[in-house]
């Protein structure tokens, strides 16, 4: 199936990366980046391991979807000091996991968590990153990249979505949107993973 199809790589690489994001049930974890993997981030984070998510992102209307989706803070990361916020509402996360790909994003994550907190890499940004190595020494906080999960963790990640607690949002479309699909993706304009039906 459409939703079955992206379990097996957004699905599997955001539950691998809550997973390594050491976050424990009723602790703050910050999902940045409310797209295809975000919005999944944050369905394993709220609903397999029951933590408080903030979602932040730059486009309001991921941010609308995440709170229909169960976050319990929602932050426009471009209009807002997140990392400010975050540390006033909630005494700092106790992790991130930063699937966007924006610089920001990352420099936001560091300063979003408290002390002993950490930070989960999957996006990929496009420029080398400069870290604030006192505060991560001072502070005890951890910086970790996170890949796709073993086939243990895709197991898991299917198991969690047939018992409702993650359900991808897809949309299906014919291979011949393919031109269109790309141009919505560089407007920001999809919401979840688009899912091309080669049977249409």
């Amino acid at each position: 199936s459409a939703a079955a199809s992206s379990i097996t790589c957004a699905g599997v690489t955001t539950y691998k990366a809550v997973k390594v994001s050491h976050i424990k049930p009723g602790q703050w974890i910050a999902i940045y980046g409310l797209g295809g993997l975000g919005n999944l981030a944050l369905q394993y984070a709220k609903n397999v391991f029951n933590a408080k998510v903030i979602a932040l992102d730059v486009n309001d209307e991921q941010l609308k979807l995440a709170a229909e989706m169960g976050a319990d803070l929602t932050i426009n990361s471009r209009s807002e000091d997140a990392a400010k916020i975050i540390h006033e509402k909630t005494g700092g996360a106790h992790a991130a996991v930063v699937t966007a790909v924006a610089k920001a994003a990352f420099n936001s994550a560091v300063d979003a968590v408290r002390a002993g907190g950490r930070v989960v890499a999957v996006g990929l940004p496009p420029e080398a990153m400069s870290l604030d190595i006192p505060r991560l020494v001072l502070d005890g906080i951890e910086v970790v990249g996170s890949l796709v999960g073993t086939r243990q963790d895709l197991t898991e990640a299917f198991q969690f979505a047939a018992e409702g607690k993650v359900v991808p949002k897809v949309t299906l479309r014919p291979l011949g949107d393919i031109n269109a699909i790309f141009k919505e993706m560089e407007q920001g304009q999809i919401r979840g993973r688009m899912v091309i039906d080669f049977r249409r």
